[in-house]
């Protein structure tokens, strides 16, 4: 049986560095800062934050929270972790779930796929590796 273990929860925000100030200050969240974006840990949970550079407030385009590409601020997926993403991913299709994105790396030693729970739930099922290292 595959395992599946918890691994992010992804926010997106129109102001990032406040929305990490603000887990800071009343959940205690621990902040991570990464090159060109900031995370946060709250006990074992971690939480990552895209920045929204173009969210809108228009009343007749969008909704007040979405952005032009249809991210919305808020959750916009979790992601569990596997041993074994080709398999995890067969059977996924065997589940008949819905493929949002097949198999794909993502940077040195990350792979990832989405799929996409009933309740439009964004779910991405990612393998983490040590990266590989190259000697020329």
């Amino acid at each position: 049986m595959i395992e599946f273990k918890w691994d992010h929860l992804q926010l997106c925000s129109a102001d990032a560095e406040a929305t990490a100030a603000w887990f800071a200050r009343c959940l205690n969240a621990e902040i991570v800062r990464r090159p060109g974006r900031v995370d946060l840990r709250i006990g074992e949970v971690n939480l990552f934050i895209t920045q929204l550079p173009d969210v809108r407030d228009e009343p007749d385009a969008l909704t007040a929270s979405q952005t032009r590409d249809g991210r919305a601020q808020g959750i916009d997926h979790f992601g569990v972790l596997v041993d074994d993403l080709d398999a995890a991913f067969a059977h996924l299709t065997r589940c008949e779930a819905e493929i949002v994105e097949a198999v794909k790396p993502i940077r040195a030693g990350v792979r990832a796929c989405f799929v996409r729970a009933p309740g439009d739930i964004l779910i991405e099922v990612l393998e983490r590796r040590p990266a590989e290292m190259t000697f020329r």
